[in-house]
């Protein structure tokens, strides 16, 4: 026999990283009939926002002496013990009762049933499958909606109507369906997962309209996109992004270098909306480098044009100015030869002992060079190769290889090629090879990547495009 604990909670808020549970309330129930139950306030130990008091009721004054969750906690592990995890939305309830049990350090984890989900496989072309809709199309009472008592009590009679529609067998069968893809976004078919690759890639999520609202990459597509659902309760953003997801497209790379590029070349194309973290504005600033007469390296910044070979791009020029001198500052070197000061003679920093003299000509040349080498090492990602070179790694398939072409220390694309055409030479490899700009990101992207794998690494210093 099937436990189900119908379990419906009020909050302080929305974000179970930040809000805590007011109220909760525990039906169990057998398939037949509720067996046992517990309700209580809970002292969120933190102030219940105004507006939440307005919409659930609950206020300060409520649950100043009511118990904190610690001091019911094992009741809510004895009530739910080898019971489904039953609600109303159960991604929201579920994210909240997990998180209080991880904040006392109990492993709190079960299977979960989504009573929306199963009221729109039995009952679908509803309006709404919303609590109160639904309730109202049932006819169903809610005499305390908001509360966890009143809308725990009316998810059982939703419950209970839902397992009416199919009897026997059948229903055992659809709950046991819903409870396997509880974790799954509302709004995606199972197939859709059930056909995702487990190979290295990129993948995309798809909005209502067709449009793409998120791009990731993985070594393992499937289990990355499943590792989505089921960190869902971890942030408000992310659980509205996946009642957001319709479809779910891949592209299959092989290669985990040529996935990061894909994502990040993707990312900067499209703008998805839930990629917020790794938008960034195309680069409209570099730093350069040039020989003053005296032999000295100078670093600069100016607009960014990629056939000048920046040392860097940066989106906006306060940010080359800061990194610039947070580097110049490590490394003592001189204010008048990276910009940060102007006029003649010795710079105000060799009066403070934190530049070396190149200003005045106290130290020579090559000492001074050497440490711009560093910070232009710094400033460009850690770059270790400037010269042209190949990053071959794994195929799509196993008869073929995967390269990316960097040029004198610029990306310049990448493909597939068959292994028997890798044995031809460079220069028939660089031919198959479609040019494609330097977008922000690319080189921390590669300098990352090879600085991990360098014997993926190979020069061609004999072939100069």
């Amino acid at each position: 026999m099937s436990l189900y604990a119908i379990i419906d909670v009020e909050t302080t808020g929305g974000d179970p990283k930040v809000d805590r549970i007011t109220e909760i309330a525990i039906y169990l129930h057998d398939g037949e009939k509720m067996v046992d139950s517990f309700v209580s306030l809970i002292n969120p130990e933190m102030p219940i926002p105004e507006f939440i008091t307005r919409i659930t009721g609950i206020d300060n004054d409520m649950v100043r002496e009511a118990p904190k969750f610690f001091e019911i906690a094992k009741r809510v592990v004895e009530i739910t013990d080898n019971a489904v995890f039953v609600a109303h939305n159960v991604r929201f309830d579920y994210s909240f009762v997990q998180k209080e049990f991880r904040n006392l350090g109990y492993p709190f984890s079960k299977k979960q049933l989504c009573t929306i989900k199963l009221s729109k496989k039995l009952m679908p072309g509803l309006a709404s499958y919303g609590l109160t809709n639904l309730c109202a199309h049932l006819e169903i009472p809610n005499e305390a909606a908001h509360r966890a008592w009143g809308d725990a009590t009316a998810t059982v009679k939703v419950f209970e109507t839902l397992i009416s529609l199919q009897k026997g067998e059948s229903i055992s069968l659809t709950l046991q369906q819903e409870m396997a893809t509880a974790k799954l976004p509302p709004h995606l078919a199972p197939s859709i997962v059930d056909d995702l690759s487990e190979d290295t890639g990129v993948y995309f999520f798809y909005g209502k309209g067709g449009e793409i609202i998120y791009v990731g990459k993985s070594n393992n597509i499937r289990k990355r996109v499943l590792s989505h659902f089921q960190a869902a309760h971890k942030s408000t953003r992310t659980m509205e992004m996946i009642h957001q997801i319709y479809d779910i497209r891949t592209e299959v790379t092989g290669s985990e270098l040529i996935a990061l590029l894909r994502e990040n070349e993707e990312i900067k194309r499209l703008q998805p909306l839930y990629n917020r973290a790794q938008l960034r504005q195309a680069f409209r600033y570099g730093i350069y480098e040039e020989a003053t007469p005296e032999g000295y390296v100078k670093l600069y910044i100016d607009k960014y044009k990629l056939s000048r070979k920046p040392v860097s791009g940066y989106s906006g020029k306060a940010s080359a100015e800061s990194a610039l001198e947070r580097r110049g500052r490590e490394l003592a070197l001189c204010p008048k030869l990276y910009g940060a000061e102007t006029g003649s003679g010795r710079c105000f920093h060799h009066q403070l002992h934190l530049c070396l003299g190149a200003c005045v000509g106290e130290e020579s040349p090559p000492e001074y060079n050497a440490r711009v080498a560093q910070a232009v090492q710094a400033l460009s990602f850690g770059r270790q190769y400037t010269e042209s070179y190949l990053v071959v790694g794994e195929g799509r398939q196993e008869e073929e290889h995967s390269i990316v072409w960097v040029q004198d220390g610029v990306y310049r694309g990448y493909t597939y090629l068959d292994k028997e055409v890798m044995k031809t030479g460079w220069e028939e490899i660089l031919s198959h090879i479609g040019p494609r700009n330097e977008v922000p990101d690319v080189q921390r992207i590669i300098q990352g990547y090879i600085k991990k794998h360098p014997r993926e690494v190979h020069p061609v210093s004999i072939y100069h495009h």
